[in-house]
């Protein structure tokens, strides 16, 4: 006997092949662009940018604006703060605190350093890393709104310094230059 039984050839449903509807709405590429009408002054056409011309950076917060010339007055005390950065930036630059933890109060130039430096000042010839610790820490103010500060780092194996260079920026500092020595 080969083939099937006719029985059962008869009773099988005959099978079709549907397709599937769409749940999601068009991609980009299959929705026509609609010509862009021009209202006053209020629309820009530009070209749209390509990837070589726009490099892939970190977006500055909102807080990047400026307060303005005499609202100086609202900063806090630019030395205690000052010490607490300088040892944040050592503890970066030794590699046990990364450097995006300094977001809030360093530019992206500072982060970018503090990111190619970083493990930097940790190692120690023959033994285990040690912590830098920031020893004397001095301040100066040159105009309002502005400090520069320098701090002697003791490595444990040498001591080193940093310069930093703070703006104030709504109500708060913000490291905007960083030197290592």
């Amino acid at each position: 006997m080969t083939g099937s039984p006719p029985a059962l050839a008869a009773v099988a449903p005959k099978l079709h092949l549907r397709p599937v509807p769409s749940v999601d709405g068009p991609y980009d590429d299959e929705i026509d662009e609609p010509a862009i009408a021009p209202a006053g002054n209020l629309v820009f056409a530009f070209p749209p940018p390509t990837t070589a011309e726009l490099p892939l950076r970190l977006a500055p917060p909102a807080a990047e604006l400026c307060d303005g010339p005499g609202h100086h007055h609202r900063l806090p005390d630019p030395r205690p703060w000052t010490a607490r950065l300088a040892q944040a930036i050592v503890e970066v630059l030794a590699g046990a605190r990364p450097a995006s933890q300094l977001s809030r109060v360093a530019t992206l130039d500072v982060l970018a350093l503090l990111e190619r430096g970083s493990g930097r000042l940790g190692a120690r010839p023959g033994g285990p890393p040690r912590r830098p610790i920031v020893g004397s820490v001095h301040v100066s103010q040159p105009r309002p709104g502005v400090a520069e500060a320098c701090a002697v780092v003791d490595t444990g194996v040498r001591k080193r310094a940093i310069a930093l260079r703070l703006e104030g920026r709504n109500g708060q500092w913000r490291c905007t230059a960083l030197h290592i020595g």
